[in-house]
């Protein structure tokens, strides 16, 4: 059997569900050919800086304009068709590199992508089975492409939109959530992690990931931290932004707070460092928080964008797995949160029955189950 994985660059989520699927498919069924192409990329430079660039731009710097565009293409059909046809010619050269690889069955992390391949299909010139995997908590209409086998959705509250809304076939929606790797789900030693990490087992631990956060924003929201002299410990992880691991270095002298904040560049065990805290102050996007929900991690929303960040926030906060916190008194909420352990307590068992740790694998059984028909296995149906 041959697995052929479509990702893109509009973010790192849709590149991290790849991964995680990937990996499980080489770990439990080594015999299958599996191969992750970042789509985007495959169609063209012009194509893939246009999009990816395109979106980072509106949801950064114009995020009212973004909302609003968003908003008008989830709700009408026809604008959100006018913003689909422009990815009609690209199709012929996805096309191609279908043919190169010739999948018996294509997993789709990014809804242009589906769009492209359901456009193929619909013309008779590609025959192979699709998934389409929905990357955040709540379905817009870009996703829904008529020639798709099967929509995987993250919760199963998410489908009666789907139906009701975008008129998809109930038969092809399964609710087996977004894929992570397995370090998030396993259980960890935290002793152990606090000690090669050099924290303190014994204190609440704030994780912040700043590297999504807009520079001015994120410092004045830790100096808040700071001043409110709560007795915390705070990991901060910049990611690969250089100039904001400078400005950070240059906070943290200026406050006297090394021996409070460890702050840490760009990392490949982000698990870990969930792992050990008890609240992660992040921007919603749909693989961090699945990430979270995954180390049953509560978090406090920070700057949601307009658009599918907002619409995240707004999901995690009914299902009592986030808060919402203010730019102004965000440090005040953080420490009333953490000195609220029954309500911590409460937030961690949310995150807990959200979770769906064996998605990765449910999403292979469904591939599979595609390419050669039987009932499916009762832990991979909805």
């Amino acid at each position: 059997m041959k697995v052929l994985i479509f990702t893109a660059s509009t973010g790192g989520g849709h590149k991290r569900a790849a991964a995680a699927i990937e990996a499980k498919i080489r770990e439990i069924s080594p015999e299958t050919e599996v191969s992750v192409v970042d789509g985007m990329r495959a169609i063209g430079r012009f194509y893939n800086k246009s999009v990816c660039t395109g979106y980072y731009i509106m949801a950064t710097k114009t995020p009212e304009f973004y909302g609003q565009l968003y908003k008008i293409t989830d709700r009408q059909e026809l604008a959100a068709r006018a913003v689909m046809k422009s990815n009609e010619n690209m199709s012929r050269k996805l096309l191609e590199v279908i043919s190169k690889h010739a999948p018996d069955v294509i997993i789709i992390c990014h809804a242009f992508i589906g769009n492209m391949v359901s456009r193929l299909k619909a013309k008779g010139k590609l025959t192979t089975k699709t998934i389409l995997l929905i990357t955040d908590y709540d379905a817009h209409r870009t996703y829904i492409s008529p020639n798709i086998d099967a929509f995987v959705i993250p919760q199963p509250q998410m489908k009666q939109k789907l139906v009701e809304t975008f008129g998809v076939d109930e038969n092809k929606i399964y609710a087996l959530g977004i894929p992570t790797l397995d370090r998030f789900t396993e259980k960890a030693d935290r002793a152990e992690i606090c000690a090669r990490e050099r924290l303190n087992p014994d204190k609440p631990t704030v994780l912040l990931m700043a590297g999504s956060f807009g520079v001015t924003g994120v410092l004045k929201f830790y100096q808040q931290l700071v001043r409110s002299e709560a007795d915390i410990q705070m990991i901060v992880i910049t990611g690969r932004n250089i100039r904001l691991f400078d400005h950070f270095q240059r906070k943290i002298e200026a406050l006297d707070s090394k021996s409070s904040t460890k702050l840490l560049y760009f990392v490949d065990n982000v698990e870990d460092y969930m792992h050990v805290s008890d609240l992660i102050v992040t921007k919603p996007g749909g693989l961090t928080v699945t990430e979270s929900i995954a180390c049953e991690l509560p978090m406090a929303i920070y700057s949601a964008f307009p658009g599918q960040e907002r619409e995240n926030a707004e999901f995690l906060v009914s299902q009592n797995a986030a808060i919402l916190i203010e730019k102004d008194v965000g440090a005040a909420q953080i420490v009333a949160l953490l000195n609220s352990p029954e309500r911590l307590q409460k937030m961690r068992e949310s995150c807990r029955n959200m979770a769906q740790p064996n998605a990765a694998e449910h999403i292979f059984r469904l591939a599979v189950q595609l390419c050669s028909p039987k009932q499916l296995p009762e832990s991979a149906a909805e």
